[in-house]
């Protein structure tokens, strides 16, 4: 299968997660996996900064409509909670995208 066949991702990373600065590269290439052994290409990753939240979620969720993307890859549910309730973020997210959430790891 070709990437121009696989269904596009994006990735939505909440930096205030991060403890150090290093970890955001070690994060990105373990998403960008992720979606490859899923099937995904994966089209863009918005980083939230604590500083300008909620504007990287305003950003993707513009360009997951304009893109028709389908699918939002996050590494754990918690990566929502600056926006909100985490649970309630990831329903309202998939209500509007009208697709998925894929959470990386669903026990954090």
């Amino acid at each position: 299968m070709t990437a121009e066949c696989k269904p596009l991702a994006v990735a939505y990373i909440g930096a205030h997660r991060l403890t150090t600065d290093s970890e955001l590269p070690a994060l990105r290439r373990a998403i960008s996996n992720f979606a490859t052994a899923r099937g995904f290409t994966l089209f863009m990753t918005f980083v939230e900064e604590p500083a300008t939240a909620p504007a990287a979620f305003g950003d993707m969720v513009q360009n997951v409509w304009s893109d028709g993307v389908k699918t939002v890859i996050v590494p754990s549910v918690v990566h929502l909670a600056a926006l909100g309730n985490p649970v309630v973020m990831k329903t309202h997210l998939e209500h509007h995208i009208g697709g998925k959430v894929l959470l990386m790891n669903a026990a954090s």
